[in-house]
């Protein structure tokens, strides 16, 4: 069983997640997970165009899509829309194992009339963000589709064979979700505006977070008043936004400090901090401990 930690994953411009499929050249990301592999036990809000499933194999998550926290427990799961902004998280630092599977929608592309009418009433449902799972009724067969991909496909390295049982396990699952769905009743609607100013702001962040940013700077980015950032972060992330640039700050720079020999004082100033004892400092206020002892503690 491989345990695969996604915390230095890469974020495009957009604040999108460059999702580190298992095949470069296959758009399906496929893994087991330990919530406490991320730092501070807990992921990163991001959102990316591929439907995620988490299913709770051991422990308990707590998952915010778009600001609403939902309680996923052990034989529980949850879906994620496509370009839902979301992450995983344990305020109380609990362990959890999970399988995690992202899968694009490209890979059910067949036509363009299939895909328009058959994936998008889905996929493009802004009343469908996300789906709780259970294994009771129709969402029981899901689960047992997402458990057998992973038996299948979550193996490194994955047989030929596997792609196809994958595609097939997807097209299965979309075929379930389009029949127990209401989406006729529920028409496509275009992103709130909220969430597109969040989404931009996110994205000037993620631009800049080297560099000195101020609140007016990322009020200005969505195009809003200093008072509207505000609420649209404690609203949509549960956090400020002088906290959200410290956490990426300290995300990114794990990068430099577990894979170089890099000084506390140059990592400091790469990412953001004003010198090595602001750094150690906010290190430790997060992570429980200084970042060289967090280093040690690193598996080789």
């Amino acid at each position: 069983m491989e345990c695969v930690s996604r915390y230095c994953s890469v974020f495009n411009s957009d604040s999108s997640e460059t999702v580190a499929y298992n095949n470069p050249l296959f758009p399906a990301y496929v893994v087991y997970g330990l919530l406490s592999s991320y730092p501070d036990y807990s992921s990163i809000s991001h959102w990316h165009k591929d439907l995620e499933f988490i299913l709770i194999k051991k422990g308990t998550m707590t998952y915010n899509v778009n600001g609403r926290l939902i309680e996923l427990e052990e034989d529980s799961g949850i879906i994620v829309n496509s370009r839902q902004l979301h992450y995983g998280f344990s305020m109380e630092h609990n362990e959890c194992e999970f399988i995690c599977i992202l899968l694009s929608p490209e890979l059910l592309h067949t036509n363009d009339w299939f895909y328009q009418n058959c994936i998008e009433p889905i996929t493009e449902s802004a009343s469908c963000p996300y789906l709780y799972l259970r294994r009771n009724d129709w969402m029981a067969s899901i689960m047992e589709k997402l458990d057998k991909i992973y038996d299948s496909f979550g193996k490194i390295p994955a047989k030929s064979l596997s792609y196809f049982e994958l595609i097939d396990d997807y097209f299965a699952i979309m075929k379930v979700l389009y029949e127990n769905l209401d989406l006729e009743n529920q028409p496509r609607k275009p992103e709130t505006s909220d969430l597109s100013s969040l989404k931009k702001m996110i994205a000037y962040i993620e631009e800049h977070y080297m560099e000195r940013i101020t609140l007016t700077d990322i009020a200005l980015s969505g195009t809003c008043c200093k008072s509207k950032c505000s609420l649209l972060f404690k609203k949509y992330l549960r956090d400020t936004p002088i906290n959200y640039i410290t956490k990426l700050r300290l995300r990114k720079s794990l990068s430099t400090l577990l894979g170089t020999n890099s000084s506390i004082a140059d990592i400091a100033y790469e990412y953001g901090f004003g010198g090595a004892s602001y750094y150690c400092e906010t290190f430790k206020k997060y992570y429980g401990m200084p970042p060289l002892t967090y280093k040690k503690n690193q598996p080789v």
